[in-house]
């Protein structure tokens, strides 16, 4: 599940052609990563309220995929995080799926569902889908499960790989498999963690696991690196002994005297730091008294609890307030769940007050940038032309992970095994997609839109499954499809939802269909390139706002994400994977989804060297749907392909985005590589503007998501120069604090403007000649500026997240509705 909204309400976030197949990174000159063998050790059964009370047991099925997995991936070798395109190495076959009995008779490879007589839903199997999942949930136990951009993530593709080429029959189809890698902005990978208890003199092992740390902060995250130092490959796990002491609750962490805390283990009950539980401010007040005691380490406990308002584990390994601290020296700081710690004689929390001593070994490395991937299988269809795309994330927030996203992953799998089994060929090409790292901020999902730019032309629509939930008590839910409509637009209709919600009803499933102007999960990435889409997940917004939020309202991002719950949902499993499969059968035609008028201009946007995933169409959602409500089709030169004049020479407007690369000063990892403007592109982009071509010009002081946080600087800032130059337009040293600007003058792009929003990170501009649109005092912030004979005109802003949504009352919509209608002049 994206997690972007951590803290704020879910429904209220704050303020090209390129080839159809295959990925356009350069990836393979980053240096290989060694990697290393680990041992996982298994998670523990229990999930009683306070207790060890055992969750209902696993069918053998389970218990041997799990076995069969463990052993599989005890001589696993470790991927790097730098490391060449790998070709996709089969796995032992970790499952045999239970014996399903088709009644139907074979048919042709060539039927289509109009020929085939036996109902496919039938074979829509609970036991194969908790199969799949119990092997997901295996990989790296306690060392990070499936964790983004990590060796655990690329296990997982490789067991979806290797599950895949079981399936002859998609094989006769002419199934093709992509393998996808690009870099995401740190990651952090976690080699081993473990805790020795010492109980009645003598040292028992137990399970624990490590912290994720910051996602976008080196410094912060660098607390969580086990030798602190960035891109370090090298194996320098940490050991601790020391006494050990127990705290239970924040009166008890006050009052203690420092010296029962000092240089010894700290057991703390999480629900002393709980975010979820106490708000950030007190959870993180919490947190600062604990580090100012000076403890050796850290061992965060969590337990299960399914009572509202009680703690159970959310955000624990990932974004827990233990990120946000600063405190010097850092401990060494762990988590483990108290059911867990059974292994070791403790049942309870006051067998845990008699732990006398404690040892913690722990390796971690901290990368940036570092290494995900993305796994698409496209099984031809009977019509080619046309296509249906099923999505869901592969990797999962530090925690076991089996229904964020487990779930969706497994009901990918058993989609193409149905079709397999009963040899049904798709009415459309289907395209089904494992994406990486969605936890981090839908890097996959942007990195696959951004790549298959030809695919998503002839999409008619796209499905994600992210995920199913097991709520807390006396919280009711439901299946909803949830999607960002044209609203603001003038047209709310939720098409696609609505499609969906008349198949499940055939199927007596009910499907609520939702509307959200927000990301909801990795469907968001083809908003903006108006490709209809939903995701599918089971919860209850409203109600779970009014609860906490969604996170702790369900078991979504704790460390009881686990099989056991998802076997006790597995009717609502199956329903899930019914109306997924649904949706692959019976696509609608695309003139049935769309409400937009069909394209006659186009609008190219230029991502050549910006490798920010997030400044760009699959992030500037209200955008690309303004431009195709003007009737333009949106397109995207992904990053790593050079713009050509053959990209720009039907194109009604295009929009430089920023020079941007990940290596940063602050992570001293510039020497990695640059990105910079050719000079064959710069020629291309001026002579389009020569002949009459809008350029927009585009800057930013620094990296953003979603336009709602600044996060590190961005040093190529100025290399957007060696382009602006060509029309005297020059970006100057500095930055515009602004967050909102009046526009002035006459022009048609900003008539009816109240303001236009800004994010604060603005590189302020100058112009030798042309019109000034916006200022803040004296400082350019957006200019229209004439070029050539042709009537070529290039606006210049200082700050892209103009282009990007920037919440539900200050956005700029107007602005780029009347960008929109002027370059359909």
């Amino acid at each position: 599940m994206s997690n972007w909204l951590f803290g704020i309400s879910r429904g209220r976030p704050n303020p090209s052609h390129s080839p159809l197949w295959g990925s356009r990174d350069r990836l393979a000159t980053f240096p290989h990563r060694e990697g290393g063998t680990r041992s996982p050790l298994r998670f523990g059964e229990g999930l009683g309220e306070g207790s060890t009370t055992a969750a209902p047991k696993e069918s053998s099925t389970l218990k041997s995929a799990r076995l069969i997995l463990v052993v599989a991936l005890f001589v696993s070798v470790g991927c790097g995080v730098f490391r060449p395109l790998p070709t996709p190495t089969a796995l032992p076959a970790p499952t045999s799926l239970p014996t399903l009995a088709l009644t139907s008779r074979p048919i042709a490879a060539t039927a289509t569902l109009a020929s085939f007589s036996t109902d496919p839903f039938e074979l829509v199997s609970p036991d194969s889908l908790l199969a799949f999942t119990a092997d997901l949930t295996a990989i790296q136990p306690y060392s990070g499960w499936r964790n983004s951009g990590t060796q655990g993530e690329q296990e997982a593709l490789d067991y979806v790989a290797s599950r895949l080429d079981e399936w002859q029959y998609l094989h006769s189809l002419g199934l093709e498999l992509e393998r996808q890698e690009f870099h995401v902005f740190m990651a952090t990978e976690i080699w081993e963690a473990q805790v020795h208890l010492q109980v009645n003199g003598q040292m028992m092992r137990a399970p624990a696991n490590g912290l994720r740390g910051d996602r976008d902060n080196i410094a912060l995250a660098l607390r969580f690196d086990s030798d602190g130092k960035l891109n370090d490959q090298a194996r320098n796990p940490v050991t601790l002994d020391a006494a050990a002491v127990l705290i239970r609750t924040a009166d008890e962490l006050v009052n203690r005297p420092d010296s029962d805390m000092e240089g010894k283990i700290v057991f703390l009950d999480y629900a002393v730091i709980d975010r979820a539980v106490l708000g950030k401010a007190k959870a993180a007040e919490n947190a600062t008294n604990l580090l100012e005691k000076k403890p050796a380490g850290v061992v965060l406990v969590t337990q299960f609890s399914n009572k509202q308002g009680v703690s159970h584990g959310v955000f624990v390994g990932d974004v827990s307030v233990m990120n946000t601290q600063e405190t010097e020296p850092a401990p060494p700081t762990l988590y483990a769940r108290l059911e867990d710690l059974a292994v070791a004689g403790i049942n309870t929390w006051s067998d845990l007050e008699h732990v006398q001593a404690a040892q913690m070994m722990w390796d971690a490395d901290v990368f940036s940038p570092a290494t995900s991937g993305n796994l698409i299988a496209r099984i031809p269809g009977a019509d080619p032309s046309r296509a249906i795309i099923l999505g869901a994330h592969i990797d999962s927030p530090n925690s076991p992970g089996a229904l964020d996203n487990g779930s969706g992953s497994a009901i990918l799998l058993e989609i193409a095994r149905i079709l397999n089994e009963t040899k049904i060929q798709p009415p459309t090409d289907l395209y089904l997609a494992w994406f990486g790292s969605e936890e981090l901020g839908l890097y996959g999902s942007n990195h696959f839109a951004a790549t298959h730019q030809e695919l998503l032309d002839k999409t008619v629509a796209m499905l994600q499954i992210d995920a199913l939930s097991y709520p807390l008590d006396g919280i009711s839910a439901r299946l909803e499809l949830e999607t960002w409509s044209y609203g603001k637009l003038g047209n709310p209709r939720l098409t696609w939802p609505n499609y969906l919600q008349k198949l499940a009803a055939r199927q007596d499933i009910s499907v609520t269909p939702a509307n959200g102007y927000y990301a909801a999960s990795d469907n968001g990435a083809f908003g903006g390139f108006d490709v209809p889409n939903a995701n599918l997940i089971y919860l209850n917004n409203a109600e779970m706002e009014l609860a906490g939020g969604i996170h702790n309202a369900s078991h979504f991002h704790d460390p009881y994400d686990t099989i056991e719950l998802a076997q006790k949902q597995s009717a609502l499993f199956e329903q899930m994977a019914r109306v997924a499969l649904a949706a692959a059968l019976y696509p609608a035609d695309a003139a049935q989804l769309k409400v937009t008028p069909l394209p006659d201009r186009r609008a190219v946007f230029i991502a050549s060297h910006t490798e920010a995933v997030h400044l760009a169409p699959t992030t500037f959602t209200e955008l690309g749907m303004a431009l195709a409500m003007e009737g333009f089709d949106v397109d995207m030169i992904p990053y790593g392909q050079p713009v050509t004049p053959d990209d720009l020479n039907d194109a009604d407007i295009a929009i430089a985005l920023p020079v941007l690369d990940y290596p940063n000063a602050d992570g001293e990892t510039l020497s990695l590589y640059d990105e910079a403007w050719s000079q064959e592109e710069i020629a291309a982009m001026e002579n389009y503007v020569a002949d009459g071509g809008l350029l927009v010009l585009t800057n930013t002081a620094f990296r953003f998501k979603y336009s709602s946080t600044l996060l590190d600087p961005n040093e190529d800032w100025s290399d957007m120069n060696a382009l602006a130059g060509r029309f005297g337009i020059v970006y100057t040293e500095g930055k515009s604090n602004a967050r909102s600007v009046n526009p002035e003058g006459d022009s048609p792009l900003t008539k009816g403007l109240g303001y236009l929003w800004l994010s604060g990170g603005s590189v302020p501009l100058t112009i030798e000649s042309g019109q000034v649109l916006a200022q803040s005092g004296k400082i350019v912030l957006a200019a229209m500026v004439d070029h050539g004979q042709q009537g070529g005109q290039v606006l210049a802003l200082a700050d892209v997240a103009m282009m990007s949504y920037s919440g539900e009352t200050a956005n700029n919509l107007d602005f780029w509705r009347n960008l929109a209608r002027y370059a359909r002049r």
